[in-house]
């Protein structure tokens, strides 16, 4: 997919947007052009600022901005209010429905993502009609890595949406037709949408998404009803009884004794609380091991943790 510079330069009024949609479609042809695109531009700007304040500049200036343009959109660091306008037309190929899927954050950790709010057929019928059909692509494949990152964070066994997404990825970066364009977009759409039924599974459990961390390491693939209800108020609990007294030590993990205190709390409550025989000696030592690697990462002390202080 090609485009020549020369048509953001010389374009007017509406037909610079339509330019500039074209622009940032044809960079976001697959990942290895977005990242050739944004080499390619630093230097340009380098060597331009090396040069000045030279009046041969004046040559090339149109063309430097419209890098400058294309390079802004695409790094979406939005200044002027030219630009603005143009990003706001780009960027609406998500459709209206994304601005629903961002919940307010509970501390300044960003915006948490919430894709229960996303119109799955909007944006698909979006996608259809829409000429630029990178960029739609590219817009999803932003959402779901801040989703992804948000996911793996707070909550390590979910590493295997990494991976499906990463396949996903790696398949839409070796095609470059139409084709494999609308099926990367399908797909992604699927994953989306099991992304959705973790989050409604959270909600099923009626756990908190750090409860639910633990929960997930603790139990098994096999569990009764019974022993499944049992797990998962053992996670509840041991939560709360680490946050009383233990995860509010500053630097919890930089002193033997407190960091043991930690380790020793998980393993009692595991060995007196599990259910036996569904999990045996080893079992438990293992979870217990699991929890506490879990805790060493996600709780920092002090009373703060990723998910959220107290």
């Amino acid at each position: 997919m090609s485009f020549n510079l020369n048509d953001l330069v010389e374009a007017t009024g509406l037909e610079k947007i339509a330019a500039m949609e074209r622009a940032v479609n044809a960079v976001y042809t697959n990942d290895e052009t977005k990242r050739k695109f944004q080499l390619l531009a630093r230097a340009v700007f380098k060597k331009y600022k090396a040069i000045m304040p030279d009046t041969i500049l004046n040559l090339y200036a149109p063309r430097k901005n419209a890098i400058d343009v294309i390079y802004t959109a695409i790094e979406d660091n939005i200044e002027s209010a030219d630009v603005s306008a143009i990003m706001r037309e780009i960027q609406g190929v998500v459709d209206e429905s994304i601005e629903n899927m961002v919940a307010e954050p509970s501390h300044d950790k960003g915006k948490i993502i919430d894709l229960s709010g996303l119109n799955f057929e909007l944006l698909e019928q979006h996608f259809l009609k829409s000429k630029n059909k990178n960029a739609v692509v590219q817009s999803l494949k932003d959402i779901i890595e801040k989703q992804l990152k948000q996911m793996v964070e707070r909550n390590p066994l979910r590493v295997d949406y990494y991976k499906r997404y990463q396949e996903i990825i790696a398949v839409y970066n070796l095609g470059k037709d139409a084709v494999t364009i609308e099926a990367t977009f399908k797909k992604l759409i699927d994953y989306m949408n099991s992304i959705s039924a973790e989050e409604a599974e959270t909600k099923r459990e009626e756990l908190t998404e750090e409860q639910k961390a633990v929960f997930d390491i603790l139990r098994k693939p096999t569990l009764t009803e019974a022993d499944k209800k049992r797990v998962k108020e053992i996670a509840i609990d041991l939560l709360e009884e680490l946050k009383k007294e233990k995860l509010k030590v500053d630097q919890v993990w930089e002193k033997n004794e407190t960091s043991a205190a930690v380790f020793n709390t998980v393993s009692n409550i595991l060995n007196a609380k599990l259910p036996y025989p569904t999990y045996q000696i080893d079992d438990v030592d293992l979870k217990t091991n699991l929890v506490y690697d879990h805790l060493r990462n996600q709780y920092y002390g002090g009373g703060r943790s990723i998910y959220e202080d107290y």
